[in-house]
């Protein structure tokens, strides 16, 4: 037998790759959208001469790239409109880079966004809480569609669930609210 054979000590080592960790890029997508929600809500007019946001053909169902002049927010909806018409939403948009430009895009016209504000000069449902210590209290009901709005885009106040005893739990996450929408809970904000 040959005498790089006979020694058993010799170990063949092959290079390994470590592997990345697998990033969570649902996670990702999640924080570009809320960042996103956290500017306000309105009509983003874009200058198609100056804006170069294009959505490629892969990344829509028109299978043509189209040109971005106009973004919406409303509520937890981002559209994205070519000549007025909705092209599709920032949750249909995979390219994590093309989410980022949208972001960029937005922040850099943020100024023609808002926070969504009650309407305190017309007729709102309340709800009168007779508290020991402080005194009668007041809580403004909610519609569906206010609450929504508050969360996403609001500034003022915090929103919660209304219990019949009289007493309140703070909706500390979308979940919550979505729940309490869904079976009927009097959702509230303080009426200072």
């Amino acid at each position: 037998m040959p005498d790089y054979f006979v020694d058993s000590n010799i170990r063949i080592i092959f290079a390994t790759k470590k592997m990345k960790e697998k990033r969570d890029f649902k996670a990702i997508t999640k924080q570009i959208k809320n960042e996103i929600l956290d500017l306000g809500y309105g009509n983003i007019k874009l200058n198609k001469d100056e804006d170069n946001l294009w959505i490629d053909d892969y990344e829509n169902y028109l299978s043509a790239s189209v040109h971005v002049d106009a973004i919406s927010i409303d509520l937890d909806n981002i559209t994205l409109y070519e000549d007025d018409r909705k092209i599709l939403t920032f949750d249909h948009v995979h390219s994590i880079d093309r989410q980022i430009q949208i972001y960029e895009t937005i922040y850099q016209y943020r100024n023609q966004l808002h926070y969504y504000e009650l309407d305190w000069s017309s007729y709102f449902k309340a709800l009168r809480v007779e508290n020991e210590n402080e005194g009668p209290y007041l809580w403004r009901i909610l519609t569906p569609d206010e609450a929504r709005h508050l969360w996403f885009n609001g500034k003022s106040g915090d929103i919660c669930q209304l219990y019949d005893d009289g007493t309140e739990g703070m909706i500390d996450n979308i979940e919550r609210l979505e729940e309490c929408i869904k079976s009927g809970c009097d959702i509230g904000i303080a009426a200072y």
